[in-house]
């Protein structure tokens, strides 16, 4: 005897007895906030402007230059190091690979601390390229000098 179920009738959906109430948005802070708060722990989470360089106009002078290694038409590549959750690092620490290079190097096919060095350097050779052509403007300098002492901790401990 097969068991019935009287939830799925044939040719009947599913239906709610009460119709789904909407809160509206949530509003002021939730229960961790406000416990954190009496605690006198709370974190304040600054929000606006990053502190990340974004420029188009960058990133064009970075390709313009080829790759620096084979001299093809290249692709902005930016460093690896200290980036995460799809966050790509400053763009004043791009450099210019053909899409080949590119991908060998995002996909980890070399050594850590080799694509740290060689990332150091690529970056070193973008930089003087761009000053030598005047392409390095004061705000791409103020991002470099923030942006790169991570990478140079890591290549000069």
């Amino acid at each position: 005897m097969k068991a019935f179920n009287s939830t799925l009738r044939p040719g009947k959906g599913l239906q709610r007895k009460t119709p789904l109430r909407n809160s509206g948005p949530k509003k002021g802070k939730g229960l961790a906030q406000r416990i954190a708060e009496s605690l006198g722990k709370a974190i304040q989470h600054a929000r606006g402007e990053s502190n990340l360089l974004r420029s188009e106009v960058h990133r064009r002078n970075v390709v313009a230059l080829g790759c620096l290694i084979t001299g093809k038409p290249a692709q902005a590549c930016h460093v690896n190091f200290s980036k995460g959750m799809s966050l790509k690092v400053c763009d004043s620490l791009t450099f210019p690979l053909c899409p080949e290079l590119h991908r060998e190097h995002d996909q980890g096919g070399i050594p850590r601390m080799e694509r740290i060095r060689r990332e150091w350097e690529y970056v070193d050779q973008t930089r003087a390229l761009l000053i030598r052509r005047n392409q390095w403007p004061a705000e791409v300098e103020a991002a470099y000098q923030k942006a790169i002492v991570p990478l140079a901790r890591m290549v000069h401990p």
